[in-house]
């Protein structure tokens, strides 16, 4: 029997079967049959299908499965998850990214810790800075100096606080006039890190444009502070 994609049931006898018996019949919708099997209760077949879904797909779906089975103890599984993740990553690193950058809490540290396992790096500044970003690895934006500015520019206004807090923080200390004018932006960012905790976007972005020191830097922070007394 062929399961319908929308039904998460999971109720078949023997998911294995089932998924060689949709590959060999090329089921038009095999792809997201593959994806859908990464919500399974069963560890073994979230990884079995994600494999599936990395050889035949290059899919990026596939990566928190690869994610668990790099952090298993079946040294077969660990080495074939760490080629499909290569693959993908060769195959469509914005999509790699995007994954990574997307995925929800331990989900996404258990993605950044498979790539890191691999020793995968992208190629590319615009994209390691990215990577990095989305890792939360700010040491290596740090050690990137100047190169990584329009990346973190990029980033200025991202959702999570923690994110636009850290890229006003490199940016500071890269000392890099360009980033001049995104940060003067930040100036009115009152948001905080996780739950308002610590100082506010805006305290930081004042103290990387003291830090950058040019006179259109000075003056923003001079009036900035005017405006908060």
């Amino acid at each position: 029997m062929v399961r319908d994609p929308d039904d998460d049931l999971f109720e078949d006898d023997d998911p294995y079967a089932e998924i060689e018996a949709l590959i060999d019949s090329n089921h038009p919708h095999l792809k997201e049959i593959l994806a859908d099997y990464g919500r399974h209760p069963s560890w073994h077949v979230r990884v079995y299908a994600a494999m599936r879904l990395a050889e035949l797909f290059q899919d990026v779906r596939a990566v928190p499965g690869l994610a668990e089975a790099l952090e298993s103890t079946d040294r077969h599984a660990q080495r074939a998850a760490a080629g499909l993740l290569w693959e993908i990553g060769d195959a469509d690193t914005p999509g790699l990214l995007d994954t990574l950058y997307y995925a929800i809490g331990s989900t996404r540290d258990a993605v950044a810790d498979a790539l890191d396992r691999i020793g995968w790096q992208p190629d590319g500044t615009d994209i390691a800075v990215s990577y990095f970003v989305a890792a939360r690895r700010w040491r290596d934006c740090l050690a990137m100096g100047k190169s990584a500015v329009p990346g973190l520019m990029r980033v200025l206004h991202d959702p999570d606080g923690n994110i636009r807090r850290a890229a006003a923080w490199l940016l500071g200390k890269s000392g890099d006039p360009r980033a001049v004018p995104g940060l003067i932006e930040l100036l009115g960012d009152t948001g905080g890190g996780m739950f308002g905790i610590g100082e506010r976007v805006c305290d930081i972005a004042a103290e990387a444009l003291e830090r950058i020191g040019t006179l259109e830097a000075l003056e923003a922070v001079q009036k900035w502070h005017r405006e908060q007394e």
